[in-house]
């Protein structure tokens, strides 16, 4: 697995490139990701993981986007370096208006970031935890499919900070992404199985 990004570009640079819709009425999710193929999975992480944060997109687009972990999660975990999508996904078009907010808000928060995030604990690129990050973003994608409630803000921190650290190559955001991520686990395995067993109790 590779780590693709720009080494001398920041990542509000990114953003704010890759998010520019000036003098466009809307952009693609086939142009968005024409626009960073190259710059592997991490920053496609970021961009769709900012809806969520900043609640700009309209009810139920967190399926959308679980769906689209999903399948991206999948092409990371079998080792594809750059990501992939079905027509009838890289069609799905943000308004200008919806662009333009993320883009200003996104890079105003990773200037912030950015301070903070640099490359170390590079051990964290090994293979085998690459893998574990691509097989977290898929079950995260798959928490974002279901109709639990307040479940869309946690998933997106965590694959915030997973995507970050993959394109800053900074191994402590990537753990704390998949801390996050366990911790969600863990709520609601047990959750689930505390509605279970109440309702195993009342029947019998």
């Amino acid at each position: 697995m590779v780590f693709l990004t720009e080494q001398n570009k920041l990542l509000s640079d990114l953003l704010q490139s890759a998010l520019d819709v000036h003098n466009n009425d809307s952009l693609s999710l086939g142009e968005l990701m024409n626009r960073i193929a190259e710059r592997g999975f991490g920053l496609l992480f970021v961009i769709l993981a900012l809806p969520m944060l900043f609640p700009l997109l309209p009810p139920g687009s967190a399926a959308t986007i679980g769906f689209i972990y999903i399948l991206i999660g999948v092409q990371m975990l079998f080792g594809r370096t750059s990501p992939w999508l079905p027509q009838r996904v890289r069609s799905y078009h943000l308004s200008e208006q919806t662009a333009n907010k993320l883009r200003e808000r996104s890079v105003r928060v990773f200037k912030i970031v950015e301070r903070f995030s640099s490359p170390r604990w590079l051990f964290m690129e090994k293979i085998f935890v690459l893998r574990f990050v691509a097989l977290t973003i898929v079950l995260l994608g798959f928490i974002l499919l279901t109709p639990l409630p307040f479940m869309n803000t946690l998933p997106a921190l965590a694959i915030l900070l997973l995507g970050t650290g993959l394109l800053n190559r900074d191994g402590v955001l990537l753990l704390l992404g998949l801390l996050i991520s366990f911790g969600l686990f863990s709520f609601i395995y047990f959750g689930l199985s505390a509605i279970f067993t109440t309702r195993s109790f009342f029947r019998g």
